[in-house]
Protein backbone atom coordinates (compact mmCIF):
# COMPACT_ATOMS: atom_id res chain seq x y z
CA UNK A 1 0.00 0.00 0.00
CA UNK A 2 1.42 3.54 -0.95
CA UNK A 3 1.70 6.37 1.69
CA UNK A 4 -1.86 7.91 1.20
CA UNK A 5 -3.65 4.89 2.60
CA UNK A 6 -1.60 5.93 6.17
CA UNK A 7 -3.09 9.61 6.03
CA UNK A 8 -6.05 10.91 7.53
CA UNK A 9 -8.25 12.87 5.19
CA UNK A 10 -8.81 16.18 6.33
CA UNK A 11 -12.82 16.51 5.97
CA UNK A 12 -13.52 15.36 9.28
CA UNK A 13 -14.64 18.36 12.06
CA UNK A 14 -12.55 17.73 14.94
CA UNK A 15 -9.27 19.21 14.53
CA UNK A 16 -8.88 20.48 18.59
CA UNK A 17 -9.24 16.90 19.49
CA UNK A 18 -7.15 15.17 17.27
CA UNK A 19 -4.26 17.54 18.61
CA UNK A 20 -5.26 16.65 22.25
CA UNK A 21 -4.96 12.77 21.52
CA UNK A 22 -1.70 13.35 19.59
CA UNK A 23 -0.03 14.48 22.20
CA UNK A 24 2.34 11.52 22.60
CA UNK A 25 3.37 11.28 19.33
CA UNK A 26 4.80 15.27 19.25
CA UNK A 27 8.15 16.01 19.76
CA UNK A 28 8.91 18.60 22.33
CA UNK A 29 8.35 21.85 19.71
CA UNK A 30 5.43 20.22 18.66
CA UNK A 31 3.53 19.74 21.66
CA UNK A 32 4.70 23.33 22.76
CA UNK A 33 2.53 24.69 19.40
CA UNK A 34 -0.08 21.91 20.27
CA UNK A 35 -0.50 24.01 24.07
CA UNK A 36 -0.84 27.38 22.66
CA UNK A 37 -3.70 26.23 20.15
CA UNK A 38 -5.71 24.16 22.55
CA UNK A 39 -4.95 26.79 25.56
CA UNK A 40 -5.89 29.42 22.92
CA UNK A 41 -7.61 28.64 19.85
CA UNK A 42 -8.94 31.82 18.94
CA UNK A 43 -5.97 33.89 19.59
CA UNK A 44 -4.03 31.60 17.49
CA UNK A 45 -7.11 31.55 14.91
CA UNK A 46 -5.67 35.23 14.15
CA UNK A 47 -1.98 34.84 13.96
CA UNK A 48 0.45 34.77 11.25
CA UNK A 49 2.99 32.34 11.30
CA UNK A 50 5.21 34.10 12.50
CA UNK A 51 3.32 35.69 15.36
CA UNK A 52 1.98 31.99 16.44
CA UNK A 53 6.27 31.03 16.30
CA UNK A 54 6.72 34.15 19.18
CA UNK A 55 3.85 33.29 21.25
CA UNK A 56 4.75 29.25 21.17
CA UNK A 57 8.54 30.30 22.09
CA UNK A 58 9.28 27.97 18.98
CA UNK A 59 10.21 28.89 15.39
CA UNK A 60 8.59 29.15 12.10
CA UNK A 61 10.09 26.39 11.06
CA UNK A 62 8.59 24.24 14.19
CA UNK A 63 5.19 25.77 13.03
CA UNK A 64 5.20 24.36 9.78
CA UNK A 65 6.40 21.01 10.97
CA UNK A 66 3.51 20.73 13.28
CA UNK A 67 1.25 21.83 10.59
CA UNK A 68 2.03 18.82 8.56
CA UNK A 69 2.45 16.16 11.60
CA UNK A 70 -1.53 16.99 11.67
CA UNK A 71 -1.98 16.34 8.01
CA UNK A 72 -1.83 19.64 6.51
CA UNK A 73 0.53 20.88 3.63
CA UNK A 74 1.27 23.82 5.57
CA UNK A 75 0.15 26.47 8.07
CA UNK A 76 -2.29 28.10 5.80
CA UNK A 77 -3.87 24.90 5.47
CA UNK A 78 -4.02 24.33 9.20
CA UNK A 79 -4.91 28.11 9.99
CA UNK A 80 -7.96 27.67 7.97
CA UNK A 81 -9.24 24.68 9.24
CA UNK A 82 -8.82 25.96 12.70
CA UNK A 83 -10.95 28.80 11.84
CA UNK A 84 -13.40 27.06 10.36
CA UNK A 85 -13.35 24.52 13.44
CA UNK A 86 -13.85 27.21 15.82
CA UNK A 87 -16.75 28.96 13.50
CA UNK A 88 -18.83 24.93 13.60
CA UNK A 89 -18.04 25.06 17.25
CA UNK A 90 -19.52 28.36 18.12
CA UNK A 91 -22.58 27.26 15.56
CA UNK A 92 -23.52 24.35 17.91
CA UNK A 93 -22.87 26.36 21.12
CA UNK A 94 -19.79 24.02 22.20
CA UNK A 95 -17.79 25.79 24.78
CA UNK A 96 -13.85 25.93 24.91
CA UNK A 97 -14.35 24.10 28.40
CA UNK A 98 -15.95 21.13 26.35
CA UNK A 99 -13.05 20.63 24.52
CA UNK A 100 -11.87 17.10 26.53
CA UNK A 101 -15.18 16.24 27.50
CA UNK A 102 -16.08 19.27 30.19
CA UNK A 103 -16.49 16.99 32.77
CA UNK A 104 -16.02 17.72 36.58
CA UNK A 105 -16.56 16.77 39.66
CA UNK A 106 -18.39 19.51 40.81
CA UNK A 107 -20.95 18.78 37.34
CA UNK A 108 -24.54 17.40 38.64
CA UNK A 109 -25.80 13.96 37.36
CA UNK A 110 -27.97 15.94 34.60
CA UNK A 111 -24.36 17.34 33.06
CA UNK A 112 -22.58 14.46 33.36
CA UNK A 113 -25.35 12.60 31.28
CA UNK A 114 -25.20 15.51 28.76
CA UNK A 115 -21.91 15.44 28.19
CA UNK A 116 -21.58 12.31 27.79
CA UNK A 117 -23.83 11.08 25.30
CA UNK A 118 -22.92 14.34 23.35
CA UNK A 119 -19.05 13.48 23.15
CA UNK A 120 -19.97 9.50 22.06
CA UNK A 121 -22.74 10.81 19.64
CA UNK A 122 -19.81 13.49 17.99
CA UNK A 123 -17.40 10.63 18.39
CA UNK A 124 -19.97 8.76 15.50
CA UNK A 125 -20.18 11.60 13.39
CA UNK A 126 -16.60 12.63 13.62
CA UNK A 127 -14.98 9.25 12.46
CA UNK A 128 -17.66 8.54 10.12
CA UNK A 129 -16.07 12.09 8.66
CA UNK A 130 -12.20 11.18 9.29
CA UNK A 131 -12.60 7.59 7.20
CA UNK A 132 -10.59 7.91 4.11
CA UNK A 133 -12.74 5.67 1.32
CA UNK A 134 -9.68 4.99 -0.70
CA UNK A 135 -8.60 2.95 2.36
CA UNK A 136 -12.08 2.01 3.43
CA UNK A 137 -11.80 -0.12 -0.15
CA UNK A 138 -8.72 -1.26 0.57
CA UNK A 139 -9.69 -2.76 3.16
CA UNK A 140 -12.52 -4.78 1.79
CA UNK A 141 -10.95 -5.95 -0.91
CA UNK A 142 -8.67 -7.48 1.15
CA UNK A 143 -10.89 -9.02 3.42
CA UNK A 144 -12.63 -10.34 0.81
CA UNK A 145 -9.27 -12.09 -0.85
CA UNK A 146 -8.27 -12.89 2.85
CA UNK A 147 -8.92 -16.85 3.57
CA UNK A 148 -8.22 -16.13 7.24
CA UNK A 149 -8.55 -13.09 9.21
CA UNK A 150 -6.58 -12.55 12.33
CA UNK A 151 -7.51 -9.61 14.89
CA UNK A 152 -5.95 -7.92 17.95
CA UNK A 153 -7.05 -5.71 20.44
CA UNK A 154 -6.38 -5.54 23.94
CA UNK A 155 -7.94 -3.46 26.85
CA UNK A 156 -11.03 -2.01 25.85
CA UNK A 157 -10.01 -2.57 22.01
CA UNK A 158 -10.41 -6.27 23.01
CA UNK A 159 -14.31 -5.80 23.06
CA UNK A 160 -14.41 -4.59 19.74
CA UNK A 161 -12.35 -7.51 18.37
CA UNK A 162 -14.61 -9.72 19.55
CA UNK A 163 -17.55 -8.50 18.25
CA UNK A 164 -16.14 -8.03 14.72
CA UNK A 165 -15.34 -11.92 14.58
CA UNK A 166 -18.88 -12.84 15.25
CA UNK A 167 -20.02 -9.99 12.37
CA UNK A 168 -17.19 -11.83 9.86
CA UNK A 169 -18.47 -15.57 11.20
CA UNK A 170 -21.87 -14.79 10.31
CA UNK A 171 -20.35 -13.31 7.10
CA UNK A 172 -19.37 -16.63 6.40
CA UNK A 173 -15.61 -15.46 6.70
CA UNK A 174 -12.89 -17.42 8.73
CA UNK A 175 -11.47 -14.57 11.34
CA UNK A 176 -10.39 -15.33 14.88
CA UNK A 177 -9.99 -12.85 17.81
CA UNK A 178 -7.10 -12.63 20.23
CA UNK A 179 -7.18 -10.66 23.26
CA UNK A 180 -3.49 -10.46 24.36
CA UNK A 181 -0.29 -10.86 22.28
CA UNK A 182 0.74 -14.34 23.61
CA UNK A 183 -2.38 -15.83 22.54
CA UNK A 184 -1.80 -14.19 18.62
CA UNK A 185 1.75 -15.16 18.38
CA UNK A 186 1.28 -18.51 19.47
CA UNK A 187 -1.80 -18.61 16.64
CA UNK A 188 1.03 -16.78 13.99
CA UNK A 189 0.87 -19.93 11.99
CA UNK A 190 -3.07 -19.92 11.33
CA UNK A 191 -2.31 -16.65 8.86
CA UNK A 192 -0.39 -16.95 5.63
CA UNK A 193 0.50 -14.53 2.60
CA UNK A 194 -2.36 -12.56 1.53
CA UNK A 195 -4.19 -12.73 4.62
CA UNK A 196 -5.19 -10.03 6.85
CA UNK A 197 -4.47 -9.09 10.16
CA UNK A 198 -6.78 -6.21 11.71
CA UNK A 199 -5.55 -4.56 14.84
CA UNK A 200 -7.37 -1.82 16.80
CA UNK A 201 -5.53 0.22 19.27
CA UNK A 202 -7.11 3.90 20.65
CA UNK A 203 -3.60 5.21 20.66
CA UNK A 204 -1.21 2.51 18.57
CA UNK A 205 1.35 2.77 20.72
CA UNK A 206 0.78 -0.11 22.80
CA UNK A 207 3.80 -2.43 23.08
CA UNK A 208 1.35 -5.95 22.45
CA UNK A 209 0.14 -4.24 19.41
CA UNK A 210 3.33 -3.01 18.00
CA UNK A 211 4.50 -6.56 18.43
CA UNK A 212 1.68 -8.49 16.84
CA UNK A 213 1.59 -6.39 14.03
CA UNK A 214 5.38 -6.31 13.07
CA UNK A 215 5.86 -10.49 13.51
CA UNK A 216 2.89 -10.54 10.94
CA UNK A 217 3.80 -8.18 8.47
CA UNK A 218 7.42 -10.06 8.50
CA UNK A 219 5.55 -13.25 7.22
CA UNK A 220 3.75 -11.24 4.28
CA UNK A 221 0.12 -10.70 6.11
CA UNK A 222 -1.77 -7.72 5.24
CA UNK A 223 -2.26 -5.39 8.03
CA UNK A 224 -4.98 -3.13 8.81
CA UNK A 225 -4.79 -0.80 11.67
CA UNK A 226 -8.04 0.89 13.10
CA UNK A 227 -6.37 3.79 15.26
CA UNK A 228 -7.62 7.40 16.83
CA UNK A 229 -3.22 8.25 16.55
CA UNK A 230 -1.83 10.15 13.75
CA UNK A 231 1.56 8.95 14.09
CA UNK A 232 1.78 6.10 15.80
CA UNK A 233 5.04 2.86 15.83
CA UNK A 234 1.10 0.90 14.65
CA UNK A 235 0.68 3.64 11.90
CA UNK A 236 4.31 3.19 10.28
CA UNK A 237 4.31 -0.61 10.48
CA UNK A 238 0.80 -0.68 8.90
CA UNK A 239 -0.22 -1.40 5.06
CA UNK A 240 -3.83 0.38 5.55
CA UNK A 241 -5.01 2.73 8.19
CA UNK A 242 -8.49 3.41 9.31
CA UNK A 243 -8.63 6.60 11.70
CA UNK A 244 -11.09 7.05 14.37
CA UNK A 245 -11.56 10.51 16.22
CA UNK A 246 -12.51 10.18 19.71
CA UNK A 247 -10.91 11.53 23.07
CA UNK A 248 -10.07 9.60 26.10
CA UNK A 249 -9.85 12.60 28.98
CA UNK A 250 -8.48 11.99 32.85
CA UNK A 251 -12.23 11.17 33.95
CA UNK A 252 -13.18 8.57 31.09
CA UNK A 253 -9.57 6.50 29.82
CA UNK A 254 -10.98 3.44 27.83
CA UNK A 255 -14.39 5.59 27.17
CA UNK A 256 -17.34 4.20 25.50
CA UNK A 257 -16.67 6.85 22.89
CA UNK A 258 -13.33 5.45 21.77
CA UNK A 259 -14.80 1.92 21.49
CA UNK A 260 -17.84 3.21 19.77
CA UNK A 261 -15.97 5.06 17.17
CA UNK A 262 -14.42 1.92 16.80
CA UNK A 263 -17.43 -0.47 16.13
CA UNK A 264 -18.41 2.69 13.73
CA UNK A 265 -15.45 1.45 11.53
CA UNK A 266 -16.58 -2.26 12.04
CA UNK A 267 -20.21 -1.61 11.26
CA UNK A 268 -19.63 -0.01 8.30
CA UNK A 269 -16.93 -2.48 6.97
CA UNK A 270 -18.80 -5.36 7.49
CA UNK A 271 -21.80 -3.92 5.85
CA UNK A 272 -19.56 -3.24 2.62
CA UNK A 273 -17.90 -6.59 2.78
CA UNK A 274 -21.57 -7.90 2.61
CA UNK A 275 -22.71 -5.96 -0.15
CA UNK A 276 -19.95 -7.89 -2.12
CA UNK A 277 -21.70 -10.83 -2.78
CA UNK A 278 -25.22 -10.96 -1.25
CA UNK A 279 -26.41 -13.97 -2.56
CA UNK A 280 -24.45 -16.11 0.01
CA UNK A 281 -23.66 -13.22 2.28
CA UNK A 282 -27.69 -13.50 2.75
CA UNK A 283 -27.56 -17.34 3.32
CA UNK A 284 -25.16 -17.50 5.92
CA UNK A 285 -26.89 -14.86 7.59
CA UNK A 286 -30.00 -17.21 7.22
CA UNK A 287 -28.43 -20.17 8.46
CA UNK A 288 -26.82 -18.55 11.42
CA UNK A 289 -30.28 -16.83 12.42
CA UNK A 290 -31.94 -20.02 11.61
CA UNK A 291 -29.59 -21.85 14.16
CA UNK A 292 -29.34 -19.39 16.80
CA UNK A 293 -33.20 -18.91 16.57
CA UNK A 294 -33.24 -22.62 17.94
CA UNK A 295 -31.92 -21.55 21.56
CA UNK A 296 -35.03 -18.76 21.94
CA UNK A 297 -36.76 -20.82 23.34
CA UNK A 298 -39.92 -20.30 21.45
CA UNK A 299 -41.36 -23.14 19.02
CA UNK A 300 -40.53 -23.20 15.36
CA UNK A 301 -43.63 -22.08 13.28
CA UNK A 302 -45.01 -25.23 11.31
Amino acid sequence: MDESSRQAPRNYQDLLGDIANSFSSFHATEAAIAHAVLDHPDEVAGMNISQLAVFSRTSAASVVRFSKAVGFKGFPEFRMALVSELSRREHLGIQGSELDGGITIQDSPEEVIRKISQADARAIASTAERLDVGSFVATVDAWEKAEMIGLIGVASSGYVVMDLQLKLNRLGKNAIAWRDAHSALTSISLLKPNDVLVAVSHSGTTVDIVDVIREFKARGVTIVLITNGMRSPSTALADVVLYTSARETTFRSGATASRIAQLTVVDCLCVALAQRNWRETKAALDLSREVVGTRSGKKPLL
